[in-house]
């Protein structure tokens, strides 16, 4: 307590100072000014000490900024984000790998099968009545009443437009992923072909590279694009189609712009790999 009293205390001058509601008679040693003269140099002293400190430290900081390696492949995890235009989301990037259980990666097997049969016209109407036939894949996958029935009707449109105009359709699925519980999401396009010629086919691939989808959008008679969800149920009877004993309860197709100029399927062209 002595020490701050010294500090912050006024220094007492033996002069003949008359001080009042103007000063009198004053000398120079005895300025008012001058009575806190240790209270000043201690904080001219500090501000010295708090400005070298800020110095020193920036001066630190500069010199190990270009020395601290913070590349992508000298991290643990890269947290890498992508804008899906069609929903104005931020998306994470994929990885090169990533953990998943062996069931999962069943079920979607599955579904992108289910998929696949469900849109997919071929010119074969032995394996086409067989694909949408109720005990198909298409059936055995399907809730009667919620999914199987709307579908039936929509199936016979498609194979008579099929027929009448003369072409297939090819499906090319992108994404499908588990959202949460039994909702799956998932993008897929359908490209309506012309005939196919076994002997000269308009596109010598069967892969999901970028190439072939362009090859096939450049030769399609129509491209459509269309956001898939799919609620699932596990209450149907397993069997050699339906292993898993599970049901498709609800189905829906949601249609998306296409623009490849500004992205490849939702994901900006630069970040995204062939598939």
């Amino acid at each position: 307590m002595r020490f701050f009293k010294l500090l912050f205390s006024s220094k007492k001058y033996n002069s003949p100072d008359v001080l009042g509601v103007y000063p009198e008679y004053m000398q120079v040693k005895a300025l008012p000014e001058r009575r806190y003269m240790k209270t000043a140099r201690v904080l001219a002293i500090f501000i010295i000490l708090n400005l070298a400190c800020v110095i020193g430290l920036s001066g630190y900081f500069v010199y190990n900024a270009d020395r601290v390696d913070v590349t992508i492949g000298n991290r643990n995890k890269a947290y890498l984000y992508t804008i899906d235009s069609s929903r104005k989301v931020l998306l994470p990037a994929e990885y090169a790998k990533v953990n998943m259980s062996a069931y999962k990666l069943y079920v979607e097997q599955i579904l992108r099968e289910y998929i696949k049969n469900r849109h997919e016209i071929i010119w074969d109407n032995t394996i086409m009545q067989w694909r949408w036939d109720r005990t198909g894949p298409v059936g055995n996958l399907s809730h009667g009443d919620n999914v199987y029935g709307p579908f039936q009707e929509e199936a016979r449109l498609n194979f008579e437009a099929s027929r009448s105009k003369g072409f297939v359709r090819d499906v090319h699925l992108y994404e499908l992923t588990n959202v949460y519980g039994s909702t799956w999401e998932g993008v897929l396009d359908t490209f309506d072909m012309p005939i196919p010629d076994p002997f000269n086919p308009l596109c010598a691939c069967s892969d999901n590279s970028k190439a072939c989808i362009d090859c096939k959008a450049k030769n399609a008679f129509d491209r459509k694009r269309y956001r898939v969800i799919i609620r699932l149920d596990r209450r149907g009877i397993p069997n050699s189609a339906n292993p898993l004993g599970y049901l498709v309860q609800s189905y829906h197709l949601l249609h998306l712009p296409i623009d490849e100029k500004e992205t490849y399927w939702g994901v900006p062209t630069a970040l995204k790999p062939d598939l």
